[in-house]
């Protein structure tokens, strides 16, 4: 069998018996106001009974603009990007942009070459999820002055892009404010590496309401590659060289919910109770952890709406630049569960 030729727009305007640039009006919604309402409807109908489908790449050949936008994510095992990615292709979707999804694996090189991927695919903007500190991919962007948001995560000098973020100040606050309601004296801190922006800001936080308050309290540094960044892994060999330095603290506070994980593994090998002997409260609220035994009190980010906003902001940007570069920072809650509780003595 011969394989089946591509409808044109000729083939519609022949059947119609109308000139191919009234089908191309009529196909195109910036366009359809030149015609009649009957002229769209008599197109459109002939389209969908021929299986007509436009060739995007022919028309991006003509205007430069593909209607594509390309997203960057750190780690596609990570179950908090899931809710991100929905909430981007949903609101993308509806204006009629289709969405190219790659991961960076938390490795800055793979980030840059993906970047470099997507722009060479000449795509109308992206948004990156992967961002460190100082980050040569978001620097790519910026000087090829391709459009940008960075979500969830920032580079150092944060003024040069369009950021939506969650106000990791605020969740902090939130997780102490908790610990110190169930009267735990003595709290520390598993923290994520201190080349990503959020883990950082996460980090200062919590060392900064602690001094503040005047409570007792650790912080066990992440030192581990960045490849294992915020993995049940990094959360387990935090939580067992906590434990192997003698300190007490019944209140932990962990950089995420994969860590946090781990971290409960590693005081169950030790025969601590979670949480009748050690509370534990995680971050980001990712999806699955309700389920988990104990269930796992948390800091609850609101990832789809986060997505949203960020796609939301690309489009402005694309369509109608503003004329400096917008923060939006987006709040936290907390969801308490099983694995906090009353302190008691070790």
């Amino acid at each position: 069998m011969s394989k089946r030729e591509r409808v044109r727009i000729k083939d519609i305007a022949d059947k119609l018996g109308i000139s191919s640039a009234t089908v191309s009006r009529a196909l195109n919604p910036k366009a359809e106001n030149l015609i009649g309402k009957d002229q769209i409807k008599r197109v459109r109908d002939m389209a969908k009974k021929l299986g007509y489908i436009p060739n995007i790449g022919a028309a991006s050949l003509r205007t430069q603009v593909t209607n594509t936008i390309g997203v960057v994510i750190p780690d596609i095992l990570n179950p908090i990007f899931p809710p991100m990615i929905k909430g981007i292709q949903g609101y993308l979707s509806s204006k009629g942009y289709v969405t190219i999804f790659v991961a960076s694996n938390n490795n800055q090189d793979e980030a840059l070459e993906e970047v470099r991927r997507l722009i060479m695919r000449n795509v109308d903007g992206l948004i990156i999820a992967s961002a460190f500190l100082e980050d040569d991919s978001v620097n790519e962007c910026i000087s090829q002055n391709v459009p940008l948001v960075l979500v969830n995560r920032s580079i150092r000098n944060g003024e040069l892009v369009h950021q939506v973020l969650s106000d990791e100040q605020h969740g902090i606050d939130l997780a102490i404010n908790h610990m110190l309601s169930l009267g735990h004296k003595h709290l520390v801190y598993l923290s994520g590496p201190n080349t990503i922006l959020q883990s950082l800001r996460r980090r200062e936080a919590f060392e900064r309401f602690c001094l503040q308050r005047n409570i007792k309290y650790d912080v066990v540094d992440y030192d581990q590659d960045d490849m294992y960044a915020f993995s049940i892994e990094a959360g387990r060999d935090a939580a067992e060289k906590y434990l192997r330095s003698g300190n007490v603290a019944t209140g932990w506070i962990v950089a995420n919910d994969l860590m946090a994980l781990g971290a409960i593994d590693a005081c169950r090998s030790a025969n601590l109770r979670i949480p009748e002997d050690i509370s534990i409260c995680g971050f980001n609220n990712m999806p699955l952890i309700d389920i988990v035994n104990p269930s796992i009190t948390t800091i609850s980010v609101p990832f789809q709406e986060i997505g949203v906003q960020a796609a939301k902001m690309l489009l402005q940007e694309i369509n109608a630049p503003w004329s400096s570069k917008q923060r939006l920072l987006m709040s936290p809650h907390l969801v308490v569960r099983d694995s906090t509780a009353p302190a008691k003595s070790l």
